[in-house]
């Protein structure tokens, strides 16, 4: 999965404070699925992403858990759900927002 560039930016520059993409296109081999992301509600969240994505951090990994009709969850490089890292260091704040649906 990466992100598909709106924009010609170089991936080895630093995007400004104000990038904030509104949908990430993840292209698997089942094909593409849009992803709306929340820039008010999880700014940290929605930047980490956005950025890993830009870099190609999330490229050739897999969805290590399949859930039919309910989720899927990916991303991870090892392919567990138990490793990765962000670009924030190892940790950083949940930004859960309990209004919002994960549909």
């Amino acid at each position: 999965m990466h992100l598909v560039n709106n924009n010609d930016r170089s991936v080895s520059s630093i995007p400004p404070d104000n990038w904030r993409p509104p949908l990430v296109t993840l292209e698997t081999s089942m094909g593409k699925m849009v992803v709306e992301l929340y820039w008010d509600h999880a700014p940290n969240t929605c930047r980490n992403f956005a950025e890993l994505a830009r870099r190609g951090y999330y490229n050739s990994t897999k969805f290590h858990r399949v859930v039919k009709d309910f989720i899927v969850q990916g991303g991870d490089p090892t392919g567990t759900g138990r490793g990765g890292a962000s670009i924030y260091g190892k940790y950083f704040n949940d930004e859960i927002t309990p209004s919002l649906k994960h549909t």
